[in-house]
């Protein structure tokens, strides 16, 4: 009895470690969208889709990669350096690798403890991608699958900072007040910044390397705005001045931005545009913002009367952004969607039901154990049809 007693306490302990261990949720990325070229192969994972911030203590990246006698992939890790001098002190774009932890059986594992370690002082939300990256560029990958990552939902409450990139693969030139880059909201959405975010402008240019004013400027535009002071007709084109430049960098900080687009509630941006200031010939290549948060995925409101209405699907919009500015993009399929959104609040109403099974099991044995012992004391008299004490 003793023994059936401790199965059953197990068990519901067990249920409980598991509802706590559920803030946490699997990932798996598709890979199909792999570059290639002379140099081998790349797979490359912008924050957008799976920030290095949200990795737990906990994570572990697994990379299918075929079956070779040694790991053939490596895992690199691009950040934005504040550390380094370069830029007038702003910093740069630097990259570290990271080996894998073990290979077998056709998989190579990298652990949170080696990425953490191969950053050194440098914070995850400073990450703005990652590759898988290989020599062998007839090497196909399988599979990528991150453990024990936090959800988008709960990283936008705990409030996890990331940096975004936007690659142009085809530099578009600028001059006469045009526009270089041209980055939609779906790309980068402004409403994501905080009060220390910027943005970093790289390019290139003709303008003399001991320019005296910035050769660009960061344009904020909405088309359909109700909010902001400086709307005309519904329009805003917030110009954005540099705080920092040169002839190949500028930067763009946020208070500047709330200033020259008229009030710091940006959910009407629907563009922002990198443009030459009239004076040089630009072409941007990157652009940069750090210290942005992870905003809640949207979740529709329920019907008041859920049982007397049909459930309707709603299908998604999706603008395409401009070919000369788009960055590197992956489709990500969610391990476990339902579980994925619903998030930390799930795991508390689990954790609260499995609390209430503990303690009826609980309960019941106790009243189980009573009822045998008293039992264990009497016989039953087939005479008198009832249990007597035993003498």
């Amino acid at each position: 009895m003793k023994k059936a007693f401790a199965m059953l306490m197990g068990a519901a302990a067990a249920l409980v470690m598991g509802a706590f261990s559920a803030a946490a949720s699997d990932m798996t990325l598709d890979t199909k969208s792999v570059s290639k070229d002379e140099n081998g192969i790349s797979f490359t994972i912008n924050s957008n889709k799976l920030a290095a911030s949200s990795f737990t203590d906990k994570t572990t990246l697994t990379v299918g990669c075929g079956d070779s006698k040694e790991c053939p992939v490596k895992f690199t890790l691009s950040y934005w350096n504040t550390a380094s001098e370069a830029n007038n002190g702003i910093g740069e774009p630097a990259t570290v690798e990271v080996a894998a932890k073990e290979y077998k059986d056709g998989k190579a594992v990298f652990t949170y403890e080696d990425i953490k370690a191969a950053l050194g002082d440098t914070d995850l939300s400073l990450v703005y991608s990652m590759s898988v990256v290989s020599d062998n560029k007839d090497l196909k990958l399988d599979s990528f699958e991150a453990k024990d990552v936090y959800t988008a939902k709960e990283a936008a409450e705990k409030g996890l900072l990331h940096a975004i990139w936007i690659h142009a693969k085809t530099p578009k030139e600028s001059s006469n007040w045009g526009q270089s880059m041209t980055v939609e909201v779906d790309q980068f959405d402004v409403s994501s910044m905080t009060s220390d975010s910027r943005a970093i402008a790289l390019f290139t240019s003709d303008a003399p390397e001991d320019v005296t004013s910035s050769p660009v400027e960061f344009i904020l535009q909405s088309i359909d705005d109700h909010v902001s002071p400086k709307a005309k007709n519904g329009t805003v084109w917030g110009k954005v001045s540099a705080t920092e430049f040169g002839n190949s960098f500028a930067m763009f900080l946020y208070e500047n931005m709330v200033n020259s687009y008229g009030t710091e509630d940006f959910s009407c941006v629907s563009t922002v545009h990198v443009g030459d200031t009239g004076k040089n010939t630009i072409a941007c290549t990157d652009l940069f913002i750090l210290n942005c948060v992870t905003l809640a995925p949207y979740e529709p409101e329920k019907p008041a009367d859920s049982s007397s209405e049909a459930p309707t699907t709603t299908a998604a919009v999706t603008t395409a952004a401009p070919a000369e500015t788009s960055a590197p993009t992956e489709t990500v399929t969610s391990a476990s969607s339902a579980s994925s959104e619903d998030g930390s609040s799930s795991s508390k109403i689990i954790i609260f039901i499995v609390i209430g099974i503990v303690a009826g099991v609980g309960l019941a044995v106790a009243v189980l154990f009573i009822i045998l012992g008293r039992k264990s004391k009497e016989t039953y008299d087939v005479n008198r049809h009832r249990f007597i004490k035993k003498k």
